[in-house]
C-alpha cells in the first residue's frame, strides 16, 4: 500500500509505501501515471522507509525497467534503507539506464530526497 503526498512548487509527488510491497502496488501506480498522463511533469519521490516484506520476483523487477518512466527525464528518487530491496531498485535502475532512460537516484533516508530536489517535508500535502 501506499500514500500520496504532492508539492506544489517545485512539482513533485512523494508515494510513502508502507506495509508488505507487493506487484499490485505497481498496479496502483500505473493506474494513477494512466490517469494523470498529460498533466504537468513533476520529480517522484518513492520512500520505502516503511516496507516491512518485500514480495516481488526479480522476473517482475526487470519487467517494470523495460518500461519507461511515466515523467521523461524528470528526476526519481528511491528512498530505501532495506539491503534486500536496495538489490532490487538497484536491478531496475540498471535495466533503466540499459534502456537509455534516466535512471533512479537510490538513497537511505527521506531527507537526503528531500535535499535533493531542494524541498522539504512541510512543503507536501496528502492528495
Amino acid at each position: 500500500m501506499f500514500d500520496i503526498d504532492i508539492c506544489q512548487d517545485p512539482k513533485v509527488y512523494l508515494f510513502r509505501f508502507h506495509g508488505p510491497l507487493t506487484e499490485a502496488d505497481f498496479a496502483g501506480l500505473d493506474a494513477l501515471a494512466r490517469e494523470r498522463k498529460g498533466g504537468p511533469p513533476h520529480d517522484c519521490i518513492f520512500d520505502m522507509s516503511d516496507v516491512e516484506k518485500v514480495d516481488l520476483a526479480t522476473q517482475f523487477v526487470s519487467k517494470r525497467g523495460d518500461l519507461p518512466q511515466a515523467f521523461a527525464g524528470r528526476a526519481r528518487i528511491y528512498v530505501v534503507p532495506q539491503d534486500d530491496l536496495k538489490l532490487l531498485v538497484r536491478l531496475y535502475a540498471a535495466y533503466q539506464a540499459s534502456k537509455g532512460w534516466r535512471p533512479p537516484e537510490i538513497v537511505e533516508t527521506l531527507e537526503q530526497a528531500f535535499r535533493m530536489l531542494g524541498v522539504t517535508g512541510s512543503g507536501f500535502r496528502r492528495t
